[in-house]
This record gives C-alpha cells, sequence and structure tokens, in this order.
C-alpha cells in the first residue's frame, strides 16, 4: 500500500473565518477497469496516469479548504477484482465518504455499484455518512455509453444521492465530486448552508 500526501486550497467561501479542522476517511469503490486510480490519482496530481499497474489498496492524503473548514481527507483507492471482494466490509467500516464509481460503457459495473451502496447503508446504518454516484468516461461518444445519465441520475435521486458524470482523462468534474462529498459530509455533521459545491465553485478560483 502506498501512501501520498499533498494539499489543495479549494475557494474560500469564508475568507475571514478560522477554520477549523475535520478528518473525513474517503473510500473509491467500484468494478476493476471503471477508472478508480485514474479519478484518484487526477484529483491527488492533477494529471491523467500513463501508465497504471493494478491497484490493490493505496492510500493517499489531501488537504482541502472548504466551507470554512480545513478538511484532512484519508482517500483509499480499493481493488475492484472479484478476488478482493471480501475486503469490501472492511472498505466500508473504514470510510465515512464514499465515490461509487461506474464506467458509462460497463452497465455491469453500474449494476455493482447498487450492490456495493446497498451493502454500505447495511454497515452504516448507525453512522453519518454519504455518497456520491461517479459515471466515468463521459468523454466517450455515445455510441460507446451503456448507461444512460437519465438512469444514473433517477438511481441517485432515488436514494437521496449526489450523482456526476465525469472524466479523468478529460479533467471534467474530477475535484467537484470529491468536493461534492466532502461538502455533504460536513453538511450532516454541521449543518452548513445546502448550497452545492458545484454552485458555490462558478466562480472562484481552483488551485
Amino acid at each position: 500500500m502506498s501512501i501520498v500526501s499533498g494539499s489543495i486550497d479549494i475557494s474560500n467561501y469564508n475568507k475571514n473565518e478560522k477554520s477549523q479542522e475535520l478528518r473525513f476517511r474517503l473510500v473509491i469503490l467500484g468494478r476493476s477497469l471503471v477508472g478508480k486510480s485514474a479519478i484518484t490519482f487526477r484529483f491527488i496530481n492533477d494529471v491523467f496516469p500513463k501508465d497504471h499497474d493494478t491497484t490493490i489498496e493505496d492510500q493517499y492524503q489531501r488537504t482541502v479548504i472548504i466551507d470554512g473548514y480545513k478538511c484532512n481527507l484519508e482517500i483509499l483507492d480499493t481493488a475492484g477484482q472479484d478476488d478482493y471482494q471480501t475486503m469490501l466490509e472492511t472498505w466500508v467500516n473504514f470510510g465515512s465518504g464514499f465515490l461509487l464509481v461506474y464506467s458509462i460503457d460497463d452497465h455491469y459495473s453500474f449494476e455493482d455499484i447498487q450492490l456495493k451502496y446497498n451493502k454500505i447503508v447495511l454497515l452504516k446504518e448507525k453512522e453519518l455518512y454519504s455518497c456520491i454516484l461517479v459515471g466515468n468516461k463521459c468523454d466517450l461518444d455515445d455510441e460507446c455509453r451503456k448507461v444512460s445519465k437519465k438512469e444514473a441520475e433517477e438511481y441517485a435521486k432515488s436514494k437521496g444521492i449526489s450523482f456526476l458524470e465525469v472524466s479523468a482523462l478529460n479533467k471534467i468534474n474530477i475535484k467537484e465530486s470529491f468536493l461534492t462529498l466532502v461538502h455533504d459530509l460536513i453538511e450532516k455533521k454541521h449543518g452548513k448552508d445546502k448550497k452545492s459545491v458545484v454552485e458555490k465553485m462558478c466562480g472562484c478560483n481552483i488551485f
């Protein structure tokens, strides 16, 4: 398991407010080859990985300033192969925030992430947690698409969770997906205002 550290200052919503420190554990879940590691690497290093070995379990650290809080993030990138799915319960118990990643060209990966969501709900029933549904590879041509945006939106709405389509390759909605998840965790923990992170980021500088 490798650990990579870094920091990023995201849009000073409360610039004059003294930042309080919070810590969140985020877990990236999804089938193999949906792009979990590419999404994580893009968020941490702001580049798309040209070469990548199969992930078993990689851990990263990142600091963001959001909603007036200094948030220290521990990010766990997990294996997607069937051989490692016995570790799912351990991964769920580790985290409080979950990026549920599927690929828009693989409907089975969309079905699989729904099973993982059900497991999260079962295991975290009495705990504070948050999820975001993330459809990766939105840069692909329409003829490659197997999961419509409408289908994913309707599923996310039925579960009361956020949803974004992203592209790790083209750097679309990567930071927004992580920050939406963190914002939702802050909102649940501290009752901050309900305006979405994506709305707040309009016109804001991202470094």
